[in-house]
């Protein structure tokens, strides 16, 4: 399988820096990572088109990633270039992106620090770990008196998932179907305009 960092060519360069401005990451698929990256330019484009501007609608450099002053979220996938996509997709809207690709790491970095959000996959890389990540997460929350709103993002049709997420406590249930990436985007705006309508109380 072909890396990001072998045989890339022109269109690709121009494409990858001109959303990021930082290096290439390595052990992504080319092919795939083109892709992502063109769903994320799409994306964009529809927001501009509709006037919806991002919270930060920069390019970001590696350091600009790092310097986030947003709402902190925790992205959860075992692919990487899933993770990735997200990362760069949230940072343009002022997100602070953690980013983890199993649940050991989610854990460890979830008690180290306070999210606003948390965005998982549930085959990580099997349900059962996901639902045992996803039972964790709203454990801690809860124990530590946060109000983190944890989603779970999944590829699977199957509706009966969707149900035992919901017992589990996530706050919302996303399929990984056509223009899901835009579903996500549009969720999290929900719930960033009820926190601030809750403030003006």
């Amino acid at each position: 399988m072909a890396t990001v960092n072998v045989d890339l060519d022109n269109e690709f360069l121009e494409l990858f820096y001109s959303i990021t401005n930082s290096n290439v990451p390595k052990e992504i698929n080319v092919t795939e990572l083109k892709r992502q990256l063109i769903e994320i330019l799409d994306i964009m484009r529809e927001l501009n088109a509709n006037s919806k501007k991002p919270y930060a609608s920069k390019s970001l450099g590696t350091e600009d990633l790092e310097e986030q002053s947003g709402p902190a979220i925790l992205v959860v996938d075992d692919l990487g270039v899933i993770t990735y996509q997200l990362k760069v997709l949230l940072s343009k809207f002022d997100y602070d992106v953690d980013c983890s690709q199993e649940i050991y790491d989610a854990v460890n970095k979830f008690k180290k620090r306070t999210y606003q959000y948390v965005v998982m996959d549930l085959f990580i890389p099997t349900e059962r770990e996901g639902f045992i990540l996803l039972t964790e997460l709203k454990k801690l929350s809860n124990a530590a008196g946060l109000k983190t709103v944890i989603g779970v993002i999944t590829a699977s049709p199957r509706k009966e998932i969707e149900q035992q997420c919901r017992l589990r406590g996530a706050d919302f249930f996303l399929e990984k179907s056509n223009d899901w990436q835009n579903s996500l985007l549009e969720i999290m705006d929900g719930y960033i305009n009820a926190g601030k309508e809750e403030e003006t109380f």
